[in-house]
């Protein structure tokens, strides 16, 4: 078995489950069929849950991992950055001027629920084929993980979604009745698959190396975790996020530098990752972030820029262990990477002059061609840092303050900061947040966190983002960065449209709204 990678995995019985409901429904009995005939061997039912996971990144980098990457976008800790393209369907989304049929909503959208979809497959078939009992109810705990891992995705991003719990469902004419199931009811559903999941995934230790990237005991029970966060379900979260930093199954990697080194996937730290390979005979089997975020000036494409606003957040805490490993400056040397001594950020083409250095690939490590869906690597959806940081900020809500203040400090140790262990009240709150910020940057959490933290009740981003947002004042009034307020190309005032009584979720595609006849409705100011 291999591991789990972006490689061409061909599943004829896929054919038929195409993105247009329509089609599906002209042709049930063959596809029907072509299902029978397909689940009839215990190789084909795991080939079959393996095309599940190549849903978790997408396909092509377009259709899922672009809107990951406007959505950092849409923060306080990137810019769109590339001016030398204008794309307003780009920066429509990152500048809260969206356009609600965007084609980045639609293929996310659509992307995803054709992994629920696969894994509904599963579900269903999986049950009838002749294989070990062990291995049977561990493909069935991955598909559930995986479609609870679709739907938090949904979630987070479009609010109440439509539940199709089963392929069957799709079969039948009452598909266009779907209509959007509450927030609350989505998360039940979530929750009911990770806590049927856990009990029949093994753990970490327990999977040959040729099959790390496979879901696991402790990637079902972090995402729970991050699931009773999100629901702000604190004494479950901080159990469960417990048990995960108990198990003895992850530890912090020594030097922060290496948790997207080139060549430790599935490192120590990972919990739930997607690792990358470069194989020339296949396309998109490579990582893409090196080409999207890269500079211009480095053969990538601009987009993605990390803010001032940022590089602040790590100068004020002292933090350039995390600073040199996160953000990459024009005219200066790159860390790890020996062979540019003068990096060339491309700031006349590039708002702010700056490069996510986590996606970076040194040029020791570049394949040749250098070209997107062929860069080696990995991206974590998890990890373990992020892990002890759900504790920290469950234990602080859950009022236990001492927790929490230590999970911050094993945060910090692990990069050479002290930790205020007196820290209490609202200040402890704020130093867990700015943590995560610090911890976590452009991994693609910043946009779900300031969504879901809020003070007396209101979301964290409407005081960032807006007229009065913080981001926005230092931006139009106080940076004098040499970078970004002389590329003016990108407007300087991004983020002044955000609206918090809009901006908190997405659109949904209309599409979608049209297929069901009206019985999906849109998210309210869209």
């Amino acid at each position: 078995m291999k591991k789990i990678v972006l490689f061409l995995i061909m599943v004829a019985a896929l054919s038929m489950v195409s993105c247009n409901k329509e089609e599906i429904l002209d042709q049930p009995l063959r596809g029907q069929e072509t299902l029978d005939d397909f689940f009839s061997t215990a190789e084909n039912a795991e080939r079959f849950v393996n095309g599940i996971y190549r849903k978790v990144n997408g396909e092509s980098w377009w259709q899922v991992n672009f809107q990951r990457q406007i959505n950092e976008m849409a923060t306080d800790d990137n810019w769109a950055g590339n001016t030398r393209q204008p794309r307003p369907d780009i920066t429509g989304i990152s500048q809260y001027n969206v356009f609600a049929g965007s084609r980045y909503f639609v293929l996310f959208w659509e992307s995803h629920y054709i992994g629920i979809t696969r894994a509904n497959i599963s579900l269903d078939r999986i049950p009838g084929v002749d294989i070990d009992k062990d291995k049977k109810e561990r493909l069935l705990a991955e598909a559930k993980f995986l479609r609870a891992f679709f739907y938090f995705d949904l979630v987070r991003n479009f609010g109440g979604v439509p539940l199709v719990t089963s392929y069957n469902e799709i079969l039948q004419p009452t598909i266009n009745d779907k209509e959007r199931s509450s927030v609350e009811e989505v998360y039940a559903f979530i929750e009911q698959d990770l806590v049927e999941a856990i009990n029949d995934l093994p753990l970490k230790s327990e999977y040959a190396a040729a099959d790390l990237g496979r879901v696991t005991k402790g990637a079902a029970r972090s995402l729970l975790a991050k699931v009773y966060l999100y629901q702000e379900k604190w004494p479950e979260a901080q159990a469960m996020a417990k048990v995960v930093m108990d198990s003895g199954e992850y530890s912090l990697e020594p030097d922060f530098a290496d948790l997207y080194k080139v060549g430790n996937a599935h490192g120590v730290e990972s919990i739930f990752a997607i690792e990358f390979i470069n194989n020339p005979t296949f396309s998109e089997v490579g990582g893409q972030f090196s080409i999207t975020n890269g500079s211009r000036g480095d053969r990538g494409w601009g987009w993605g820029s990390p803010t001032s606003d940022l590089e602040n957040a790590f100068l004020s805490e002292g933090d350039n262990i995390r600073l040199r490993s996160t953000i990459i400056k024009h005219g200066e040397p790159v860390f790890g990477d020996p062979d540019v001594t003068e990096f060339d950020g491309k700031p006349d083409e590039n708002k702010s002059g700056r490069t996510n250095r986590k996606y970076y690939t040194p040029v020791a490590d570049r394949p040749e061609p250098y070209a997107r869906g062929q860069i080696p690597g990995q991206y974590m959806h998890i990890r373990l840092a992020d892990v002890i940081l759900f504790h920290a900020e469950a234990a602080y809500f859950n009022g236990d303050e001492t927790s929490a203040r230590n999970s911050l400090k094993l945060v910090r140790d692990r990069v050479q900061l002290d930790t205020n262990m007196s820290l209490s009240g609202a200040a402890l709150r704020d130093a867990i947040w700015k943590e995560r910020r610090l911890e976590l940057a452009l991994e693609q959490h910043r946009l779900y966190d300031i969504r879901r933290q809020k003070i007396n009740g209101v979301p964290r981003i409407a005081s960032i983002l807006g007229p009065n947002g913080s981001f926005v004042k230092y931006n139009t009034e106080e940076s004098t960065d040499p970078f970004e307020t002389t590329n003016l190309l990108e407007p300087q005032n991004s983020g002044i449209l955000f609206d918090p009584n809009i901006h908190t979720l997405w659109p949904i595609p209309p599409d979608e709204i049209q297929l069901s006849r009206g019985k999906i409705t849109q998210n309210p100011g869209y």
